[in-house]
C-alpha cells in the first residue's frame, strides 16, 4: 500500500501491527507470552504488538483449526476480581453481537497468571492505514462509511455502545468488507459504569502510533473522536458514536482530523468549542453528505441525530432538500419524540428559516430489510454440483443455511447465521432440504441414494437405496413425508415417508405433451399442495410452474416461462435466466392473483433452469449472489504415472465435463457446459478447439467410433433428454439417430468391432440400467443388464471379450467384470475394493483403470486370456481433479503412461465478484410491500 509501513502485519486491531511500527524507541516491552506457548487451547504463533490495555498475539485455535488474536489483559486489570466480573458481563454481551461488520468476541481464557480476550482475526489494513495516503475518493468512502453505520445499527440496537470509535478500530478486509474491533470494550476497561472521559482514556483498547506509548500520544489518538459529553466526563449513549462516525466520515473525505491540537487541552478545546474546516471537503460533495456531517457533528446531543439507521437514510439522501431554505424531510418512524428529534434535525439541515416539514409516521415496528454477506470455510468456495442440482437451502426456522462446497461441489457444509464460522456436515451430498422442525436435513448421496443426517452432524440415515436416481429437488412436509423429483421413475415427482419405507409415484412426465420432467418441488403450508416445475426443454424460460393437488391429483400450470418455484408469504418467487420474479398467490384456491414482477437479480441459476435460493418460514431469503461468470472454468492437463502435471495450456479454460480420446491418440472429443452446451473437439496437435454440433438443444458425453470417423452422444434435441445421435467427427453430413429414447441415454463404448454400441439409461422404475445397441439398419436395442441396482458407465474390453461396469450392489458403488456381450454367460468379478466408478481398459488390455472419487485413479493388472483373471488394485496417483458420479471424465494416452484430466482452474479477475451466499432478512415483509395480494 502506498505510504504504508511494510512491516505492518495489521490484523486484529489498530494496535494489532508490527512491534517495529508501534513500540516507540524509548518505551521497552516485556512480552508476557513466547511463541509456542498457550493459552488454554489457544497456541500462540506470532506477537502482533501492544497497546495500553495489553499485548496482542496470533494464536491457533488447536481445537477448531482456526487463527485468533489473543489481547493480553494487564495485570492491573487482570488482578482485580471486581473489574473481571464486570468486564465478563461486558463481553457476554459483545459476544453475542453478532454481524458481518463486527469483529467478533470469541471469549475470554485464563491460563497461569494470564487473562486473554479471545478475538477475531481480521486480514487487512486499518481504515487509518488507508487515510494516510490521503483524501479517499466519495466512491470508495461511502461503501466503508455505509458498513461502519450498518455495524453500529446492529451494536446499538443490542444498546452496545462503542464509545471508541476511530479510524485505528476499522479493519478493511481484501474482499471489501469492513469490520469495526473493540466494540464496547472501552466501557468493559473503564473502572466504573460511567466511564469518566480520563479514566476510559487511560484504558483506550487501542493504540495506533509510536507516540502512543508515551502517554500523551494515546491520550490524543483518542481524544480526537471523542464527543462533547465524553470530553466533558459525562455519561455518553450511542449519540456518542454518531458524533465519532461524522468525525470519521470527515477524516475519510479529507485526509485531515477534524479536530486536532498540539497538546491534550488543545485537542479538548477543538472538540468543545470549533467547528470542522468545511473548506478541506470536496468541492463535488452531494449535500446528502454534508447533511450526513451536520446532523452528525451537532456538540448538543440533544440536536445531534438520535439513531444512524436516521444517519444512514441521510447518507442514501433520503432527507435531501433541493431548496436551500425548506426541508421536506419523510421519515418512517412511530412516536412524535423521534419526529420531534428530527424537527430538530430538518432545522438544522435546511436552515433557520425552514419552510414546511412534510412527515410520514408509521409504526416503529415495520421489519426493516437488512442484507449480508455470509462467508465460507477458508480454502472452501462455494460448489455446483450438478446441472440440475440446488446448492443451498436455509432451515425453516430461519437459523441455519445449508450450502455445497469444495472440489465439484459435492460436499455439504452448514452456517449459523448467528455464527461465523461454518463446518463440514456431510461429505459427497447433494440437493440440501430441510424438516419443518430444522432439525434434520434431506440430501442426495453420490451413490444415488436418500438421506437425512442431523444438522449438528452424526451419522447419516438413509431412507430410499433407489429413489429415482439423481435427483431433481426435494420437499419435507408438515405431516412427515417427503416429496421428491428425479431423472428416472417417468421423470416425475414422487413421494415417501421420512422414515424410509415405499415410494408412492405422484406424477409422470408425458413426452406426449413435449414434457421432460417434473422437477423442485416445494410443499406448501398445510401440506395438501406443491409447486414444481414442468421442464419442456431447458432454460426456464421454455418452462412452467405448476400446482398438483395432492388429495385430488389434479394439476394446474400457474405460470409460463419460470422455474424453481418458493412459496414466501402469500407469493410465488421463482428464477428467471438470473432474476427472481414474484406473482401473488392464494393458497386456499391454489391461484396465482396479480401479474409476475421482478424482485431480485444477480441470482445464480443454472442454465437448466435451477435456481440457487431459499425462503424461510419467518421470511429470511438466502440466495448465491452471481456477480461474475458463473460457468465453471477447467483446464485440461496430462499427468503421468508419478502424478507428475502437464497442462494443455493452449487449450482455453472452459466449462469441460466429460471427454474421450480418439482411438489414434491425436484428438479429444469434449462435452463443453457454456453458453452453447454443444460437442467440441481439441486437435493435440494443431491445438485448435473445433465446435462440433450447433443445435441449441444439450448435447453431452461424446465416444469415438473405433475408426475414428464419428461421435456418438447424448442429445437433448429431438425433445427427451437423452436421445443418442451421431455424426461425422470432422463436421460434415447430417447428423443421425442412432437409438430414439424415451428416457435419458448416455453411450458409453463401441464394441472394438463396431458392431455394438454400448449404453446405460434412466430405468423405467427407478435404477439406472445397461443397454447395447446392435449397430446394424435397425439398430435394434436389447437389455445389457436390468437389476433394482444401478449399473453405470459400461466399458467393453479391447478384446471384446468382457464388459466392465459400475453397480451399487454392494451398498456403494463397486467396479465388476462380466462376459460380453453375453453377461449372463458366466462369472461375475469384483475388481474394485473400497469403492469405484468409470472403469477404463487401457489399450493393450493388461490393465483395468477406475476413478475413486474425488480423483484418484487406481489400475487392476489383468492377465490375457479365455478366462477372466486379476490382480489387486494399486493407486496410479491423486489429485484434485473433475470426477462427479456420472460419465467419464478422464482417459489414457495409447501408451499408458499419461491421463488426461480435467481440472478446476483458478477464478480469474476480482474476488468479490465470485459466486457469493447473501442473507436477506425480513425478506417476505419487503415482498408483501412491494407486491400486495
Amino acid at each position: 500500500m502506498k505510504g504504508s509501513d511494510p512491516c505492518a502485519l495489521s490484523l486484529q486491531s489498530g494496535e494489532a501491527v508490527a512491534a517495529s511500527r508501534i513500540i516507540a524507541p524509548a518505551v521497552e516491552l516485556s512480552l508476557a507470552l513466547t511463541i509456542g506457548s498457550r493459552v488454554g487451547v489457544y497456541e500462540v504463533s506470532a506477537a502482533l504488538g501492544a497497546g495500553g490495555m495489553g499485548e496482542v498475539y496470533r494464536a491457533r485455535d488447536t481445537k477448531l483449526d482456526r487463527d485468533v488474536a489473543l489481547k493480553i489483559l494487564p495485570d492491573s486489570f487482570a488482578t482485580d476480581p471486581e473489574r473481571i466480573a464486570r468486564f465478563q458481563r461486558e463481553a457476554k454481551a459483545l459476544a453475542a453481537l453478532n454481524h458481518p461488520n463486527v469483529g467478533a468476541i470469541y471469549g475470554m481464557e485464563t491460563a497461569a497468571e494470564v487473562t486473554a480476550l479471545v478475538l477475531e482475526l481480521v486480514e487487512g489494513p486499518t481504515l487509518a492505514d488507508r487515510i494516510v495516503e490521503g483524501p479517499i475518493p466519495l466512491s470508495e468512502a461511502l461503501p466503508i462509511a455505509r458498513q461502519i453505520a450498518d455495524a453500529l445499527d446492529a451494536a446499538h440496537e443490542q444498546g452496545i455502545v462503542h464509545r471508541d470509535l476511530k479510524p485505528s478500530n476499522i479493519k478493511l478486509r481484501p474482499d471489501g468488507t469492513v469490520k469495526v474491533l473493540d466494540f464496547g470494550l472501552a466501557r468493559a476497561m473503564s473502572t466504573d459504569a460511567g466511564g469518566s472521559a480520563a479514566r476510559a482514556l487511560s484504558m483506550s483498547p487501542t493504540i495506533t502510533t509510536p507516540a502512543a506509548m508515551t502517554g500523551m500520544g494515546m491520550i490524543l489518538g483518542t481524544a480526537a473522536y471523542m464527543s462533547p459529553e465524553q470530553a466533558r466526563g459525562k455519561a455518553v449513549d450511542k449519540r456518542a458514536d454518531i458524533w465519532a462516525f461524522g468525525v470519521v466520515l470527515y477524516e475519510m473525505l479529507t485526509g485531515h482530523r477534524a479536530f486536532s491540537g498540539e497538546e491534550m487541552s488543545d485537542v479538548f478545546a477543538s472538540v468543545l468549542a470549533r467547528e470542522p474546516d468545511v473548506a478541506r471537503l470536496p468541492k463535488d460533495l452531494p449535500e446528502s453528505i454534508r447533511q450526513v456531517l451536520r446532523v452528525c457533528l451537532q456538540k448538543d446531543p440533544k440536536l445531534r441525530a438520535r439513531d444512524i439507521a436516521d444517519v444512514r437514510m441521510v447518507m442514501d439522501g433520503a432527507f435531501h432538500s433541493t431548496a436551500p431554505a425548506q426541508a421536506a424531510v419523510a421519515l418512517q418512524r412511530s412516536t412524535w419524540q423521534r419526529a420531534a428529534g428530527w424537527i430538530a434535525v430538518g432545522l438544522i439541515v435546511g436552515g433557520a428559516a425552514a419552510g414546511a416539514v412534510a412527515w410520514t409516521l408509521v409504526p416503529r415496528n415495520v421489519p426493516r430489510l437488512a442484507r449480508f454477506l455470509l462467508d465460507t470455510p477458508a480454502g472452501i468456495t462455494l460448489g455446483f454440483g450438478g446441472a440440475q442440482a440446488s446448492d443451498l437451502a436455509i432451515s425453516p426456522d430461519g437459523a441455519r443455511v445449508v450450502f455445497a462446497g469444495g472440489t465439484g461441489g459435492l460436499d455439504l457444509f452448514v452456517r449459523p447465521v448467528d455464527r461465523l464460522e461454518a463446518t463440514l456436515l456431510m461429505k459427497q451430498g447433494a440437493n440440501p432440504f430441510f424438516s419443518p422442525d430444522s432439525g434434520w436435513v434431506g440430501y442426495w448421496a453420490s451413490d444415488g441414494t436418500m438421506k437425512k443426517v442431523s444438522v449438528t452432524g452424526g451419522a447419516p440415515v438413509t431412507l430410499w437405496k433407489n429413489p429415482g436416481g439423481p435427483s431433481r429437488g426435494a420437499s419435507w412436509t408438515s405431516d412427515g413425508t417427503i416429496v421428491f423429483a428425479t431423472a428416472t421413475g417417468g421423470g416425475g415427482l414422487h413421494r415417501g415417508s421420512a422414515a424410509g419405507g415405499t415410494v408412492e409415484v405422484l406424477t409422470k412426465a408425458t413426452a406426449e405433451k413435449g414434457e421432460l420432467g417434473h422437477w423442485w418441488p416445494e410443499v406448501l403450508p398445510g401440506s395438501r399442495a406443491v409447486l414444481f416445475t414442468v421442464v419442456r426443454s431447458l432454460g426456464a424460460e421454455n418452462m412452467e410452474i405448476a400446482v398438483l393437488d395432492l388429495d385430488t391429483r389434479a394439476q394446474k400450470t400457474l405460470v409460463r416461462g419460470g422455474s424453481h418455484p418458493r412459496y414466501a408469504g402469500g407469493h410465488i418467487v421463482y428464477g428467471v435466466a438470473g432474476t427472481l420474479r414474484a406473482v401473488p398467490f392464494d393458497l386456499d384456491r391454489l391461484e396465482v392473483t396479480g401479474d409476475p414482477a421482478p424482485v431480485l437479480e444477480g441470482v445464480l441459476t443454472k442454465q437448466t433452469g435451477a435456481a440457487n435460493f431459499s425462503v424461510s418460514s419467518d421470511g429470511t431469503l438466502v440466495y448465491v449472489a452471481a456477480t461474475a461468470d458463473i460457468a465453471e472454468r477447467r483446464t485440461l492437463v496430462w499427468v503421468d504415472r508419478q502424478g507428475r502435471e502437464q497442462p494443455i495450456t493452449a487449450a482455453p479454460a472452459r466449462s469441460y465435463t466429460y471427454l474421450q480420446l480418439s482411438p489414434d491418440g491425436t484428438k479429444v472429443a469434449l462435452d463443453v457446459r457454456d453458453e452453447q452446451n454443444d460437442v467440441w473437439t481439441w486437435d493435440l496437435a494443431r491445438e485448435t478447439l473445433t465446435r462440433l454440433t450447433f443445435d441449441p438443444g444439450l448435447d453431452r458425453a461424446p465416444i469415438w467410433s473405433p475408426d475414428g470417423k464419428r461421435i456418438a452422444f447424448s442429445s437433448q434435441r429431438e425433445g427427451v433428454l437423452g436421445d443418442i445421435l451421431w455424426q461425422a467427427a470432422d463436421g460434415t453430413g447430417p447428423v443421425e439417430r442412432l437409438h430414439a429414447a424415451t428416457t435419458q441415454q448416455f453411450p458409453t463404448s463401441f464394441s472394438p468391432d463396431g458392431t455394438k454400441l454400448v449404453f446405460w439409461e434412466a430405468g423405467s422404475d427407478t435404477a439406472w440400467d445397461m443397454g447395447v445397441v446392435e449397430m446394424k439398419e435397425e439398430r435394434k436395442a436389447t437389455a445389457l443388464a436390468k437389476t433394482s441396482f444401478n449399473e453405470l458407465n459400461p466399458e467393453v474390453s479391447r478384446d471384446g471379450k468382457w464388459v466392465a461396469y459400475q453397480s451399487d450392489e454392494s451398498g456403494q458403488y463397486e467396479v465388476y467384470v462380466r462376459p460380453f456381450p453375453n453377461v449372463e454367460g458366466g462369472g461375475k468379478w469384483q475388481v474394485s475394493t473400497g469403492g469405484g466408478t468409470r472403469p477404463l481398459w487401457s489399450r493393450n488390455g493388461r490393465e483395468l483403470f477406475y476413478l475413486v472419487e474425488p480423483g484418484r485413479v487406481m489400475s487392476v493388472p489383468i492377465q490375457p486370456g479365455q478366462t477372466f483373471a486379476y490382480g489387486n488394485p494399486t493407486m496410479i496417483f491423486d489429485g484434485p481433479y473433475l470426477a462427479p458420479n456420472a460419465a467419464r471424465t478422464y482417459d489414457v494416452s495409447p501408451d499408458g503412461q499419461r491421463f488426461l484430466m480435467i481440472k478446476e482452474a483458478p477464478r480469474q479477475g476480482d474476488p468479490r465478484a465470485a459466486p457469493r451466499l447473501v442473507l436477506v432478512q425480513n425478506f417476505v415483509e419487503e415482498l408483501k410491500r412491494g407486491l400486495p395480494r
